[in-house]
């Protein structure tokens, strides 16, 4: 009789105990997922919570940081909570392989940095960058060709100065700050810009590639004010043909 008292006190205290840990382990996870402030070259795993430049952002999306991915710009990795509440408006679609690509070789350490900078601002995984890249190669060697070109004043990417002032507010709305011609950075940035947006406008990479080449109203035979072919869809090809060599997936 005794020794099933004992028994049945133990088994008592010990479902006291279960409530106790398991209430306490509840509590855990908030406080162990602050990880302080955001740092490159670290593992982050989702709902961590960093801080950056006075904000809190919440990881929604297990990678390993790098210098480029600061929480603002990749907004595929991190959703922001602002002073440290729930983000209302996570992203929904975040993308599964953020960086899934290497540099291709024969692009510039530092040419490839701009692109996956600018890859990083629309959180496109690393594809986009490859594209930068192919345009880059074609409209100015990764500018090498831009010495003694007659278009060397428009950068990297060629933009023409009418077609990059046409997008001077929407590159400030985008990137922050206003258009540096004088900054490869911003070269990049404009080319992206207006390349992003005809891919979008015209429903596919080659279909952006021909119009960010020849203009909104390209079509085939179209002729520039001189009556000379414009050939927007050679410069596709090309292009195209380069990013995928590049292991575009597009």
């Amino acid at each position: 009789m005794t020794s099933r008292k004992v028994s049945m006190k133990a088994t008592s205290l010990l479902v006291v105990l279960a409530v106790i840990l398991s209430t306490f382990l509840a509590v855990i996870p908030a406080s162990a997922a602050a990880r302080g402030a955001w740092a490159p070259n670290t593992a982050y795993a989702v709902n961590d919570t960093v801080t950056y430049n006075g904000s809190t952002y919440t990881c929604i999306q297990a990678h390993t940081s790098l210098v480029g991915w600061e929480p603002p710009i990749v907004p595929a990795l991190w959703s922001s909570s602002g002073g440290g509440g729930t983000n209302p408006n996570p992203n929904p679609n975040p993308n599964p392989n953020p960086s899934p690509v290497t540099k291709p070789g024969e692009v510039p350490s530092h040419i490839w940095t701009y692109v996956m900078n600018a890859d990083n601002a629309y959180g496109k995984g690393g594809d986009f960058a490859l594209l930068l890249s192919a345009v880059i190669k074609k409209e100015s060697s990764f500018g090498a060709g831009l010495p003694g070109s007659p278009s060397a004043g428009d950068g990297l990417m060629q933009v023409e100065p009418n077609t990059r002032n046409a997008y001077l507010s929407q590159f400030s709305a985008k990137f922050g700050h206003a258009y540096n011609h004088g900054s490869e950075q911003d070269q990049v940035y404009m080319g992206a810009l207006i390349l992003n947006e005809k891919i979008n406008r015209f429903g596919s990479i080659y279909n952006g590639l021909l119009h960010y080449n020849g203009g909104d109203y390209w079509y085939p035979g179209a002729t520039d004010s001189y009556g000379r072919p414009i050939l927007a869809d050679q410069y596709a090809n090309q292009v195209y043909a380069q990013y995928k060599s590049y292991g575009g997936r597009s």
